[in-house]
């Protein structure tokens, strides 16, 4: 029952790197800061891990549902709940696919694996340039800018439902409540971890 791919899965995995020098744009006293940079960066596109969903049964254990410790029983499959990662931070799947295992489970209700965490689509980029003093002095200045078209890369979700009892599948840490609005922002099926927005890091040396 625990066959299935591992959790550090990643079946597409696209990195690439570059590096450019800027030509001589100008000739005149502006080329000592136009001309000579150094551009360079890194770009990642890789598929998101494989997760599963577990549960949480207010006073049930393993023992209450297999009749020993190991294995515990798994939650029950409904229907397609999806790839795992969707537009929505609060709705990353169909959490409607879920219901409580039941006693004398075997713990093969679902896979061990069966969703994937959200890609990763990441650019690391950095510009930098030596000026040349007199006498082999020599100043270099460098931004390098983490996550560099800022965008926003989901880390985390929240995969456990927390039922409202054995016999009753209602799912009651939902991210909305039955009118529509939000009250648990890390609700079952939302994200439950962000990755660091665009970051800046400003590197100085002199050398002499």
């Amino acid at each position: 029952i625990d066959y299935s791919l591992l959790s550090t899965d990643r079946p597409h995995n696209f990195v690439t790197n570059f590096v450019y020098q800027t030509p001589s744009f100008t000739q005149n006293w502006s080329r000592f800061l136009i001309n000579d940079w150094q551009l360079s960066g890194v770009y990642r596109w890789t598929s998101g891990r494989p997760f599963g969903v577990g549960f949480n049964i207010p006073g049930i254990g393993a023992t209450n549902l297999t009749g020993t410790d190991t294995p515990n029983a798994r939650v029950v499959l409904t229907c397609d709940p999806g790839r795992g990662w969707s537009g929505d931070p609060y709705r990353m799947f169909d959490t409607s696919c879920f219901a409580p295992p039941q006693p004398g489970s075997d713990g093969a209700e679902s896979a061990r694996f069966f969703m994937r965490n959200p890609p990763i689509n990441n650019l690391d980029f950095s510009m930098s340039k030596v000026f040349a003093f007199p006498r082999n002095m020599r100043f270099e200045f460098r931004v390098d800018m983490f996550n560099a078209l800022n965008k926003t890369q989901f880390t985390g979700i929240n995969a456990t439902p927390n039922f409202a009892s054995l016999t009753d599948r209602t799912i009651t840490n939902l991210p909305y409540d039955a009118q529509g609005n939000l009250v648990r922002p890390n609700g079952f099926g939302a994200i439950s971890a962000v990755a660091p927005a665009r970051t800046l890091q400003l590197v100085t040396r002199f050398t002499f």
